[in-house]
């Protein structure tokens, strides 16, 4: 793997490695600095790209397409604006303490996760991929393409089947994708869940 390439995944194990939140703030639209509260147009067609690509990748097993869900949407792009304010890189947010079932939750999201419980929280279980390169000219095929390349990555987009290496995770229906990008700098964050409102 490229080394100025990161990602890392929710992991439905016996050891979870979960997500967190972060706060909001004003809108921006160029994609710089400050705490914006939505995506820009550019981090949106980022987002929107990679659900595409998912989908296609998905397209090729015969599995049926995860559908947008703009409110997780939401949630994975503050927690991809949370791990670039609070220089972190993780699913579980040191300075809260929250996973990613925990921010769904608090965004008002339910769902059904085949009883899948979140150790962590004790909350439904919630699907995440991260990533984060330090590469000005990362697409969205090259992200995709990193959590395709490992096993727990892939099992998120590949559910239900199962991938060699790793636990097969619930049938997920929808997925929102964050991005924030800062300079040469990008965060990503997919949440993947089952039927939700």
């Amino acid at each position: 793997m490229n080394p100025r390439l990161r990602c890392t995944l929710c992991l439905f194990s016996a050891a979870f490695t979960l997500g967190a939140s972060c706060p909001g703030g004003m809108q921006n639209p160029g994609g710089g600095g400050g705490n914006p509260t939505a995506m820009s147009a550019a981090e949106q067609a980022l987002a929107n790209n990679a659900l595409a690509a998912i989908n296609a990748h998905r397209a090729g097993k015969a599995l049926a397409p995860l559908t947008p869900h703009a409110a997780g949407a939401q949630v994975a792009f503050q927690h991809s604006l949370a791990m670039q304010t609070g220089n972190f890189f993780a699913h579980i947010n040191p300075a809260t303490n929250t996973d990613p079932a925990t921010r769904a939750f608090n965004a008002g999201i339910t769902h059904d996760p085949q009883g899948s419980i979140d150790p962590h929280s004790g909350r439904p279980f919630v699907g995440e991929n991260l990533f984060m390169a330090t590469n000005p000219n990362i697409t969205a095929q090259i992200a995709v393409d990193s959590w395709i390349a490992s096993p727990g990555h892939h099992t998120q987009i590949d559910a239900p089947l199962p991938v060699a290496g790793a636990q097969t995770m619930p049938a997920w229906t929808h997925c929102g994708i964050g991005v924030r990008q800062v300079g040469n700098q990008s965060w990503w964050t997919a949440v993947f869940f089952r039927n939700p409102n």
